[in-house]
């Protein structure tokens, strides 16, 4: 777990009210591509982060946080002068620290081929609801080549500024078969899909090429 994801995580629990924040935060834990021991280990420790973190602010003072941290560097100091101004005890200081200094990581741009360095197959970008392709069982109509797909994999990068699953989420799935529909004169592919699995990496500046699909060997 990358400590862009422990960020994300932390400030959606933050923006939860606390009878629904243990529920979020199964459902947040399950797009880390972990196994069920590392998320419970995983889950204790950003539960631990949270309420020794930023847990103790009020959201006007988080917010003004990170305004002014999103119009400079970050300067330790003064966030400490401005978390003693609003009567958070020392002892907190050090977990909202690195929330902040992870939370704005995460603002850095990253290419979307860089997303899962892992990944070989074909890859796309979409703004579909990844919720709807699993459903269906299908992505697409893409314009591709079926035959320069190996692995027989597909990784669908979010192109979504907001929303469930936005820039920073990608979808990860075996290929059943690859079906041709025809769009006027033009052939297009749908993807039929098996064992989906969603990645949420915590990036948020992602990157997209010009061409929407990138065979990767």
């Amino acid at each position: 777990m990358t400590r862009q994801q422990r960020a994300a995580i932390i400030f959606v629990l933050f923006n939860t009210s606390d009878n629904t924040r243990s529920e979020v935060l199964n459902m947040e834990t399950q797009h880390l591509g972990l196994s069920e021991s590392e998320t419970e280990t995983e889950k204790e420790n950003i539960e631990s982060s949270f309420n020794n973190g930023i847990k103790n602010l009020n959201s006007n003072q988080l917010n003004n946080l990170l305004k002014s941290i999103n119009e400079s560097e970050i300067n330790v100091d003064e966030i400490k002068r401005k978390l003693t101004f609003y009567g958070v005890e020392e002892h907190f200081h050090e977990n909202i620290i690195q929330f902040f200094e992870d939370y704005f990581q995460a603002n850095q741009s990253i290419d979307v081929g860089d997303l899962d360095r892992e990944f070989k197959g074909v890859q796309v970008a979409s703004r579909d609801n990844f919720n709807t392709i699993i459903n269906q069982g299908w992505s697409g109509d893409w314009l591709l080549t079926p035959e320069n797909i190996d692995p027989k994999r597909i990784q669908i990068a979010s192109m979504n500024e907001s929303g469930t699953f936005p820039r920073g989420y990608y979808l990860n799935a075996d290929i059943v078969r690859v079906e041709p529909i025809k769009y006027g004169d033009q052939i297009r592919y749908r993807v039929f899909i098996s064992n989906p699995i969603v990645i949420n990496t915590g990036n948020r500046n992602v990157k997209f090429n010009v061409n929407p699909v990138r065979y990767i060997k």
